[in-house]
């Protein structure tokens, strides 16, 4: 039963055209991933859904009765109390219920109530106390505990006012108040943003076993896989929708695109042979009338629409050359801010081609290291010494790089040696085109930032890349730029990044940082994951039940992971013998068609019939072929 109805919304700014009649279907207790490209209109189509923009034609329906709540990238939270008093404003009902029990309560103990009104009062009591439970009333301190402590708060938190939270801590606030309140429908754009790994980790477990309806906007793509069952894709204006997580929509698109390329390249080919065998026709009358029925039939043909060139960001980075085999090496190196202590005594070596992934709770010290080995501040104790021939190069997550009166053209003409055009072009690459190369820096997107901000680094050539947080702001067609940049990239790499997926794909190491230390792991991610839980399960004999439970959860998922790659193979190698024959009865059907159309076999009435018979069969056979194919696909996706 669908809870939310999004029909023809259209958006436009201007000549921008940014939803195009978008129509789509929120069924209960559904949980659904929305993607596209920076610009496309995900946060325009949330704002529509909550009500802060108006859709220029459309409409969004909700159910009867249906209570929404909406967390936006951007969150100014006002409050002149403390955090715990504005999480309890997520409670209101919940304490007014309350008050409404204790009064009837009292009422019954009193004694005092005649039998007819006290009859009254124990069945309004029973339909209150339902509604209270089912509400987890009697549960609310402990949901309160729990969604402090998951987003990466702590009980001092509690009692800080609000007006001293960063716009990050303000985020993790509105969000942990929103899933106190638990609406029927919740609208989440990036919530990841501003939460370290645990908290990401705890979310995503948290979402999972969400009673309601999620709509979320997210760039991070294990987030994605762990909690969605359905992807809407925007872009262009157009939107799609593929059943299963990320990955599974990954495959169906890979798919498309690989079946509308030889759909296209096909009928090309038989546009080009059908014009020139139009051509080739001479004057006689029968001719004529044989090229213009030829034509006729061109004309009407249905036309595949030519696959789209997506628009990717073009980024290599500048490579210094080979550096000495001792890259970095700290020695008992210490930092703090005033009384407040950030990394104490660490000390690790990074070697020639170490691809470290930094990880660590938020306010940890990850980007305080990488300012200490970049030089932008010096350590309190201890020594930073760089190898012989190392050229560092490095990105702030803030970039403070750019000059926000500056343009992007002036920011590129200013850092090299270039001509107008040459600049214009090599900011194409990064996606500027146009008159966006003479915007204000400080009018730029999160994206555009980003893109301007690597424009610049991969002009500076080193062999060292230390990098905070490089793919904020990036959308996720950008993030595998990135990707592919890096893992080219022969030098030495380290990186701050609460993104799973980049830090799988483009670390060999992690050095994991909490309370002040620094633990350097020479295991790739997933790998160190293991270990950390491995580590975590030695811990002392109190919690043994519980990790012995999560261990054995862990062996049953991997077996069932093996279990399931093992299905997908024999499931795969299926699909492609049933596309292989799906495409040789197709050819046998277009092959039929075109004799079915000559002359020589319209003409004789035996023929036509057993040419007849045999594309009834052929496409009989088809439907069978097109059946185990969705089955089989299907299959795939459970």
């Amino acid at each position: 039963m669908s809870i939310v109805q999004v029909h023809n919304v259209k958006k436009a700014f201007g000549a921008n055209v940014i939803l195009g009649g978008v129509s789509f279907q929120l069924q209960k207790k559904e949980r659904v991933g929305l993607v596209g490209p920076n610009g496309a209109g995900k946060t325009t189509l949330l704002n529509i859904m909550a009500g802060l923009e108006t859709a220029d034609e459309g409409s969004v329906t909700y159910a009867k009765g249906t209570t929404l709540a909406y967390l936006q990238q951007q969150v100014d939270v006002t409050s002149a109390g403390s955090m715990e008093e504005e999480l309890r404003k997520a409670f209101a009902g919940l304490e007014k219920l309350a008050e409404t029990l204790r009064t009837y309560e009292r009422q019954m103990a009193e004694g005092k109530l005649p039998p007819e009104e006290l009859a009254a009062v124990m069945a309004a009591y029973g339909e209150a106390r339902q509604l209270f439970e089912a509400a987890e009333g009697y549960n609310a301190e402990a949901r309160l505990r729990a969604v402090v402590n998951g987003l990466g708060f702590t009980e001092k938190d509690l009692d800080r006012p609000v007006s001293s939270f960063s716009g990050g801590e303000r985020t993790r606030l509105r969000l942990a108040r929103l899933l106190l309140e638990k609406p029927d429908v919740l609208l989440l754009d990036e919530p990841t943003n501003h939460l370290d790994l645990a908290a990401v980790e705890w979310l995503e477990k948290f979402l999972a076993t969400w009673p309601g309806t999620i709509l979320l906007v997210s760039h991070d793509r294990y987030f994605l896989d762990r909690v969605v069952e359905r992807i809407l894709t925007l872009e262009n204006g157009r939107m799609k929708s593929y059943p299963g997580n990320y990955s599974a929509y990954l495959r169906q698109k890979e798919l498309e695109r690989v079946t509308l390329e030889k759909s296209y390249r096909k009928q090309q080919l038989y546009l080009e042979k059908e014009t020139a065998y139009i051509r080739s026709l001479g004057t006689s009358e029968r001719e004529k009338r044989q090229a213009k029925s030829r034509q006729k039939r061109l004309e009407k043909l249905q036309l595949v629409e030519k696959p789209r060139q997506e628009k990717k960001m073009v980024l290599d980075f500048n490579y210094a050359g080979r550096s000495g085999d001792i890259v970095a090496r700290l020695e008992q190196v210490s930092k703090g801010f005033g009384t407040h202590k950030v990394l104490g005594n660490v000390s690790f070596e990074i070697k020639l081609g170490d691809r470290i992934g930094v990880v660590g709770p938020n306010g940890a010290g990850k980007s305080t290291l990488l300012k200490l080995l970049a030089g932008e501040l010096a350590p309190d104790s201890g020594r930073i010494w760089l190898g012989p021939s190392v050229c560092p190069v490095y990105f702030d997550q803030h970039q403070q790089v750019l000059d926000p009166q500056k343009t992007p053209l002036e920011e590129i003409l200013d850092a090299c040696e270039m001509t107008v055009t040459e600049a214009r072009t090599y900011l194409g690459r990064f996606l500027f085109s146009g008159d966006d190369v003479f915007k204000r820096n400080e009018t730029l997107s999160g994206g555009e930032r980003s893109r301007l901000a690597l424009a610049k680094l991969s002009l500076d050539a080193g062999n060292f890349l230390m990098l905070d947080e490089p793919t904020n702001h990036l959308d996720i067609m950008g993030m595998e730029e990135l990707e592919a940049a890096l893992l080219a990239f022969p030098g030495t790499l380290l990186v701050v990044s609460h993104d799973r997926y980049f830090l799988s794909r483009t670390t060999n190491k992690i050095l994991d940082i909490s309370a002040g230390r620094a633990r350097l792991f020479s295991l790739p991610y997933e790998e160190y994951l293991a270990e950390r839980d491995r580590e975590a399960e030695a811990r002392p004999a109190a919690t043994e039940a519980k990790k012995r439970l999560r261990r054995e959860e862990e062996n049953r998922r991997r077996e069932e992971e093996l279990a399931r790659r093992r299905r997908q193979r024999k499931l795969q190698a299926a699909l492609a013998q049933a596309e292989e024959e799906i495409a040789a009865c197709e050819a046998t059907v277009r092959e039929l068609e075109k004799e079915l159309s000559t002359p020589e076999v319209f003409s004789d009435y035996r023929l036509a019939a057993e040419k007849g018979e045999a594309m009834a069969e052929a496409k009989k056979k088809l439907s069978v072929l097109y059946e185990r194919w969705a089955n089989l696909a299907e299959q795939l996706e459970e």
